[in-house]
């Protein structure tokens, strides 16, 4: 598939003569100072689309997060149940609280994956929860474009992710009684190449200016978050890592225990990672007795077809197979994931992976039931322009872009873009893959 896809639409912003190539760039590159950004080719304009097709994907996206989110829920009455019906260990679970507030705002925020495949946008998988990589990017690369192209009218319409999640603090803080009141936390050694806080420390400036109190917390420093008589002092929180990655640092979440049982109710809470779990896909694509004609239509028009992978029969393309047969046979025809993992780990693509690699694969995903099979969709290409700053600086590309559409208390939030400046497809992800940044805007 070389031809640019519709969804995309043709027009595309000029670059600013006023700036050039070098002056886009250096703005690019000074607000996204600290972020882990060195890239030396840079997109040399965001991906502007019909606000059509803005609209298309946001609305899927949040439609889909909440047909997720009540299949979780409906998989059973308590967080333990839930997690025996997904299987999964219960020691990286450690953090839950009150269950009407995990219920109520596990699907606050999230991230899906997407591509726009030959009938438009088909959804891969959806990253739950406030610790989501690449929200930050996004939100600054929004600013920077702004900066582009004013002053004066920007000819295009980008949510603000930051602007998004103050609205959301703002009304879960008003809905529990408190004064607006933020804690951020997180940890700068979950940012390869990244030396300071800034990551943290743009978004608390923004609370600030807004009018919250806001602070950003290292996990060694947040007992210091209580008052005198032992509760909390910020009634909300933003939780910025997963129970894997500060384990694997060697972190003790003990704090984060004591400020939980203190009062803060840190967003998204941990049933949102449940909710990422990829069997959920599974569950939802394959079909739930209570989902309605609606649900299912829904799912079809915007997921490809996923399967829990385990020694049984399916249905694919109306015609009954034994999943592991099917899966070696039709290798080309299928994705291999993990259905917990992140930045890429442990999905392996069927149309680039050779057969024994994929046989071994499929047979320990059949043994221990701890993956998805998902169709594989080829990614429609659209046009981009990137440059490295020098010169006239600018060369044209086509790429597959794979699209990251944030979804802040169901409204939109920003939109990031991911992309091999190559044009080839693949698997990308924000670290070490070598892939360029950008963000979708709908155009005006």
């Amino acid at each position: 598939m070389t031809e640019h896809h519709p969804w995309f639409g043709s027009y595309a912003p000029d670059v600013p003569a006023r700036l050039g190539p070098a002056g886009v760039r250096e703005v690019l590159r000074e607000e996204m100072r600290d972020l882990g950004f060195h890239e030396e080719l840079v997109s040399a304009r965001p991906l502007l689309v019909p606000p059509g097709s803005a609209a298309e994907l946001y609305g899927a996206a949040a439609r889909l997060l909440d047909l997720l989110r009540r299949a979780l829920l409906a998989s059973g009455p308590t967080a333990r149940h839930r997690m025996a019906a997904l299987g999964v260990d219960e020691s990286l679970h450690p953090l839950f609280t009150d269950d009407r507030l995990e219920e109520r705002y596990c699907g606050c925020m999230a991230r899906p994956d997407a591509v726009i495949g030959a009938d438009g946008p088909r959804f891969l998988e959806f990253n739950v929860g406030g610790a989501v990589g690449g929200a930050v990017h996004t939100h600054m690369m929004t600013r920077a474009w702004r900066r582009v192209y004013g002053p004066g009218d920007v000819p295009f319409d980008g949510p603000s992710l930051f602007g998004a999640r103050r609205r959301l603090f703002a009304a879960v803080c008003e809905e529990l009684g408190v004064p607006p009141a933020v804690a951020l936390l997180g940890t700068v050694r979950d940012l390869p190449g990244v030396g300071s806080a800034r990551y943290f420390d743009v978004e608390v400036g923004h609370l600030r200016r807004h009018g919250f109190r806001a602070e950003f917390f290292e996990p060694e420093e947040l007992d210091g978050g209580h008052d005198p008589g032992g509760g909390f002092r910020f009634p909300v929180g933003l939780r910025h890592f997963t129970v894997t990655e500060w384990r694997g640092h060697g972190i003790d979440l003990a704090p984060v225990r004591r400020a939980l049982d203190a009062g803060c109710l840190f967003l998204a809470p941990q049933t949102a990672f449940l909710i990422s779990n990829k069997k959920v896909l599974g569950w939802i694509s394959e079909g739930l007795p209570w989902m309605t004609g609606a649900d299912r239509e829904l799912v079809r028009r915007y997921l490809p077809w996923t399967r829990v992978v385990r020694e049984r029969r399916v249905v694919w393309r109306g015609r009954g197979h034994d999943l592991g047969e099917l899966l070696v046979r039709r290798r080309a025809c299928f994705v291999l994931k993990k259905a917990v993992g992140m930045c890429g780990d442990g999905v392996l693509l069927g149309p680039s992976t050779g057969p024994a690699v994929w046989e071994r694969a499929v047979g320990r995903a059949l043994r221990e039931e701890d993956s998805i099979a998902q169709e594989y969709v080829e990614a429609g290409r659209c046009a981009a322009v990137v440059t490295d700053g020098t010169g006239s600086g600018t060369r044209p590309a086509t790429i597959a872009p794979l699209l990251g559409p944030y979804v802040v208390a169901g409204k939109p939030a920003g939109c990031l873009v991911r992309y091999f400046a190559s044009g080839e497809s693949g698997i990308v992800s924000m670290y070490g893959h070598g892939a360029l940044i950008n963000v979708l805007v709908a155009g005006r």
